[in-house]
């Protein structure tokens, strides 16, 4: 979690403590209703967030999301304030403010099914200690101000003022939840506007529905509700000192608010929004309510408790007690086989998971249950001589007699007229992906220019009911003779698919390789491109994720005006699958932004770009560095708990003996399987052995002990190690390890050909050493 961030919600509820307490100097003459005090607030801070939004900035909601933030404003800055400032008369400051607190557990368990969080087990020490302490501060508030607990009328006004803050509580632990799960992709300053000015409209038809339950008129109930923003400065005015100083501090205290509101887990933001009553059992001195032993004792806990939420970030336990283990496999297909480039199966609601054809063999049994189908693998294969005889074949999954080799890509007799030899690179590898229509979708390299080495592009041609696979023509609009490649291709659980490549073609701003992206429909049909970053390192591999909501994040190597080249994604929201391109962007995607600033100078593309995986709303993504900064090569990773908008700070997982060439793949559970090219050095200093090793990754969780996968030679010919997952993670009858807890395929290429590798993930301690491949 966010220092930052955690400071935001404290300095939030003590902004709120200041403000509840001169709300309520406002509210004791009964002068200026408790709406009507609300009203103010929330006006005049929809009209200050109104102004920082056009000035500042700020991304602004789009399509149903306007209309959850105005009702989680409605609920929290109307309904719940309203009853709140209610309370105040009844059963005092202290009392309303603590038992709000029941809004923790009602936002811990609404952020579930709201926003999509998962309730951290290991922060419940800590909101125990708070509540301790917050149970010793009702004990001694019932001597504060309020009703006079020892007469019946006392009684009973103490109990209506404890059941409005209660119904307070339930409200705002409604709108935290539901805020949130819409606050991902929006700035500060624009949600925090609609949100209030939902709270300020919300105001009027509330007043409406009290005046309809207590017999008034409604033109007496809005009369009561607007008469003190027309009254010069006095009790029945909100333009008094004590109404400006709580109006003031609320406001002052929103934009903390919002900006933790958007950044923490809701069980979190809330326990913290509800810290207010730590501070205002000190402030109350101010306005003359007594703070008792007990009371201050409380304090004290309960503020131990915050520090430890604050520095006790306990780590995660998800890799306790696993392990990884490495089996051979056997991979079909012929020794001149080169840099395999995995089909990769849907995330969700693929046709092979709902049982239909797609690759020769159902996905379901004889009773329907899903079971596991392996990724199948699609290669660069020499047939013959020189560069002209390049193919792209199919080659079988984990079961070689799943499906024979066949040819995918042959250019040749018959071929369109502007087809040309295949391009076959070590890092720049032909891609494949099978769509939701079972429709397999090839994305591959040709020569555009014969004089230029790296004068190619990509071609993309789909196999719909088996072979020969139907050409689709150039992915790119641009056919000049420059470097267009390193495509990325993203089944979508709408059936098309989202490509990504760099593409080098001349600019106005001649800036350099640019990153480029398209959607391909399920028939072909292709939508415009779409310019993602003006200017990105010019050969480092692309790659990206399909979330659960339908969010793509892509990681790729941007590159300066000054020549530094750290890994920076750009992400797509759901439901944006493309569209006319207006000045080189869509609507549907975000500004780039760097996952972590290493630094990184390096005057030449060092051809090693980064991997990105996801698991449910948490993003991995790792990449290999050298900048001055950090002295040594490393493989680091940064996680993503909010689906790729920001990311914690990065961990290294190998430094010093590395050649990068990374990749990684979910497991499940927000855990990941990483791998990465390890090196050995000799006696002279040079590299004298090579091995792709695997690490099990968690956010908040330190790294397993790396596993070896096979030994390899260090140069370039070693292309890189691709991984895929045997079945999707959750999946229904999935076949997700032998322990249920993950499995994924892993392809490389050596000079016998492709080989393969299962990664499973086990319970029990690590074997100790370089461990043995079971074959």
């Amino acid at each position: 979690m966010s220092t930052l961030a955690i400071l935001a919600a404290l300095s939030a509820a003590a902004s709120w403590a200041v403000a509840s307490v001169a709300i309520s100097r406002l509210l004791e003459h009964g002068h200026v209703t408790p709406a009507a005090a609300n009203l103010f607030k929330n006006g005049l801070a929809a009209f200050c967030f109104f102004v920082a939004a056009l000035t500042l900035g700020g991304r602004w909601p789009v399509g149903e999301a306007w209309g959850w933030l105005f009702l989680s404003g409605l609920l929290g800055f109307t309904v719940a304030d309203t009853l709140y400032f209610a309370a105040f008369r009844r059963c005092g400051v202290q009392t309303a403010a603590t038992v709000m607190l029941l809004n923790v557990p009602i936002a811990t368990v609404l952020a579930v099914p709201l926003a999509g969080d998962a309730i951290q087990t290991q922060m419940l020490p800590f909101m125990a200690v708070v509540l301790v302490g917050v149970l010793l501060v009702i004990l001694d508030a019932r001597h504060g101000r309020g009703g006079d607990p020892s007469s019946p009328r006392g009684r009973s006004s103490y109990a209506i003022g404890v059941g409005l803050a209660m119904c307070a509580a339930f409200a705002i632990g409604t709108a935290v939840p539901l805020g949130r799960g819409r606050f991902d992709e929006v700035g500060v300053c624009p949600g925090g506007f609609i949100r209030l000015l939902g709270g300020a409209i919300g105001a009027f038809p509330l007043a409406l529905l009290v005046g309809l339950r207590q017999g008034s008129s409604a033109t007496a109930e809005v009369s009561r509700l607007i008469q003190p923003l027309f009254v010069a400065p006095g009790p029945a005015s909100v333009w008094g000192r004590a109404s400006l100083t709580g109006v003031g501090c609320a406001i002052f205290g929103l934009l903390p608010y919002h900006y933790a509101l958007r950044e923490l887990p809701g069980g979190v933001s809330a326990l913290l929004f509800a810290s207010t009553p730590l501070f205002t059992l000190p402030l109350a001195l101010f306005v003359g309510q007594r703070a008792g032993p007990v009371g201050i004792l409380g304090t004290l806990v309960g503020f131990a408790g915050v520090a430890g939420i604050l520095l006790g970030d306990a780590p995660d336990r998800r890799l306790e007690g696993l392990r990884l283990e490495v089996t051979r496999v056997t991979v079909p297909g012929p020794t001149s086989a080169r840099f395999p480039s995995f089909v990769e199966r849907m995330t969700a609601l693929s046709p092979l998971e709902r049982g239909s054809p797609g690759d020769g063999s159902s996905a379901s049994d004889a009773t329907g249950a899903v079971r596991a189908v392996p990724p199948l693998i699609a290669s660069a294969t020499s047939a013959a001589a020189g560069d002209d005889g390049w193919r792209v074949v199919l080659l079988g999954g984990r079961d070689p007699s799943m499906l024979p080799e066949r040819t995918l890509v042959e250019p040749g007799p018959g071929s369109p007229a502007d087809r040309g030899p295949l391009f076959v690179n070590w890092a720049d590898l032909p891609r494949a992906t099978r769509l939701a229509s079972g429709a397999l979708l090839v994305a591959t390299l040709e020569r555009i220019a014969a004089e230029s080495t790296f004068a190619h592009g990509v071609r993309l041609s789909i196999e719909e009911d088996g072979p020969p696979a139907r050409d689709l023509g150039w992915l790119h609009d641009d056919a000049s003779a420059v470097e267009h490649g390193f495509v990325t291709l993203v089944p979508e659980i709408g059936g098309s698919a989202l490509a990504v490549w760099l593409d080098a073609r001349p600019s106005p701003s001649n800036r350099g390789a640019q990153l480029l992206a398209r959607t391909i429909r399920a028939n072909g049909e292709r939508l415009d491109e779409i310019v993602l970053d003006d200017r990105v390192c010019d050969c480092c591999p692309t790659d990206a994720a399909l979330l659960d909501d339908g969010t793509v994040v892509v990681a790729y190597r941007d590159r300066s005006d000054s020549e530094v080249r750290d890994i920076w994604t750009v992400r797509r929201l759901p439901g944006a699958e493309g569209g006319s391109a207006e000045g080189g962007r869509t609507d549907g995607w975000t500004d780039p932004a760097p996952v972590h600033e290493d630094g990184w100078r390096i005057e030449g593309c060092p051809v090693s770009g980064p991997a990105v995986a996801a698991s449910g709303r948490i993003v991995a993504v790792a990449w290999f560095t050298q900048a001055e900064g950090l002295d040594v090569r490393r493989v680091r990773v940064a996680f993503s708990r909010n689906r790729g908008r920001t990311y914690d700070a990065p961990i290294d997982v190998a430094v010093g003996a590395t050649q990068g060439r990374v990749d990684l793949a979910s497991v499940g559970d927000g855990r990941f399987v990483l791998v990465h090219l390890a090196e050995v050095a000799g006696a002279d200093g040079a590299t004298s052995s090579a091995s792709w090793s695997a690490l099990l990754l968690a956010p908040g969780a330190a790294p397993s002990a790396p596993v070896r996968i096979a030994d390899v030679e260090p140069e370039r010919r070693s292309g890189r190690l691709e991984l895929a997952v045997s079945a999707p993670s959750g999946a229904a009858g999935s076949a997700s390890g032998p322990d249920g807890l993950g499995s994924v395929t892993a392809v490389w290429t050596s000079g016998v050909g492709v080989q393969g590798a299962r990664i499973d993930v086990r319970r029990g301690a690590a074997t100790s050493g370089a461990p043995a491949l079971s074959d």
